[in-house]
């Protein structure tokens, strides 16, 4: 892996993709990508099945959450000759965007039941609800996505995506992070996280792997 990074360490290159934050220009990028890239994650296999149209279901679900970390600036992009092929998304406290006041976001909660019948709605919400015992029990920074194009996979791009990210994340906050990939428990332990524990979500779901990296700074 090449690496090489600017003076203010804000943009990076990794095998040619340029490493930088995701502006608010770049939302619906950072939505595709992630979008794309997670669409055949065993998670939205559980949630979404088998459906033709599962990348645009996978887009609309992760959608909210997308645009709240980009203008947060908590979400970072590779870009390599203008497309966008992997990001990564963070919740980190104490750096929420702030704007006008609209009232509570759109489509917000309801967003599953929009895409998946009723049934199926209170069975994903159950399994998610499993997953509370795998999250730190005080504020934390939490990798929320991470997604690499299929052909742009093992170059880097994802491990210089998370270290982007926890290079932002304030020393004194640990960082958390799941996944339903039991290969990328490995990859997140080379990034200094610890596996703490793992969750059956639902009786037909994908187990959750939950891992933490401590704050620099107690």
């Amino acid at each position: 892996m090449v690496v090489a990074q600017d003076a203010d360490g804000d943009v990076a290159t990794v095998e040619g993709a340029q490493i930088r934050r995701a502006r608010p220009a770049d939302l619906a990028a950072t939505r595709t990508v992630l979008a794309r890239a997670l669409a055949h994650d065993p998670l939205m296999d559980w949630i979404f099945g088998l459906r033709a149209d599962r990348s645009a279901a996978v887009a609309a679900f992760l959608w909210g959450a997308i645009e709240e970390y980009v203008l947060a600036g908590n979400a970072w992009l590779a870009v390599d000759d203008r497309r966008a092929v992997g990001a990564a998304a963070w919740r980190v406290p104490g750096t929420e965007a702030t704007g006008a006041d609209g009232g509570p976001a759109l489509p917000g909660p309801s967003t599953l039941g929009l895409l998946l019948p009723a049934d199926r709605v209170v069975l994903v919400r159950e399994g998610f609800a499993a997953m509370h015992g795998l999250l730190l029990d005080e504020p934390h920074a939490l990798l929320h996505f991470l997604g690499v194009d299929a052909d742009r996979r093992g170059f880097g791009l994802g491990a210089a995506l998370v270290e982007a990210g926890l290079a932002g994340v304030p020393d004194h906050l640990p960082a958390h992070v799941n996944t339903t990939l039991e290969s990328n428990v490995a990859f997140y332990v080379a990034r200094g996280f610890t596996h703490v524990g793992a969750v059956r979500l639902g009786p037909r779901g994908p187990q959750m792997h939950g891992l933490r990296r401590p704050a620099r700074r107690p």
